[in-house]
């Protein structure tokens, strides 16, 4: 397996399942994830960033809408402080920058196919990559410290197959509950 390199000069091992996880994020349909996991194959020493720019250009061909997606999300680690106003939250200014956005605008926050839209504060206290939520404004999302939450500067309406599977797999879920139910009865 490669190493890539981090924009910190960082080196890591190219994980598939991580880059799995964030094309999840970033609202790409799962039925294309395998796919596009398979066929980008990073080169030795690749920077996070060409890499990027790889996989973007790969969604380009399968699905424009989830290229655009895709190039518009970035995974944010979150943390509860009440320096976050209800309804805004918190970022470093270098990642308000690369989310293309300015102080008082909205992100588009998602965590397991909840999203809040949040005005942006800018604070150099807020490490870079972190996002700083009211604990409130959390616990509404159903998100708790230490999770990475998918930021983006647009919204990311789901396709109707899209819905159709989430709907699809809520339903389950929810007769697989029942049915544990029942024999507790």
């Amino acid at each position: 397996m490669f190493e890539i390199v981090k924009r910190d000069g960082r080196r890591e091992t190219y994980d598939q399942a991580k880059l799995a996880r964030s094309l999840t994020r970033a609202g790409v349909p799962a039925y294309m994830i395998s796919g596009i996991v398979d066929s980008v194959a990073p080169v030795p020493d690749q920077d996070t960033g060409s890499l990027r720019a790889n996989i973007e250009a790969e969604l380009e061909n399968w699905h424009p809408a989830a290229a655009r997606r895709y190039a518009t999300t970035r995974s944010l680690l979150v943390r509860a402080s009440e320096q976050a106003g209800y309804g805004w939250v918190c970022l470093h200014p270098e990642t308000v920058s690369r989310l293309g956005l300015r102080p008082g605008h909205t992100v588009w926050l998602g965590h397991e196919g909840t999203s809040a839209s949040l005005s942006v504060e800018s604070h150099e206290d807020v490490e870079r990559g972190q996002a700083w939520l009211n604990p409130r404004e959390m616990a509404a999302m159903g998100a708790r410290p230490g999770i990475k939450l998918a930021a983006s500067s647009t919204y990311h309406e789901t396709s109707p197959i899209e819905r159709h599977q989430a709907t699809t797999r809520a339903a389950a879920t929810a007769a697989r509950s029942l049915n544990g139910m029942a024999g507790h009865r």
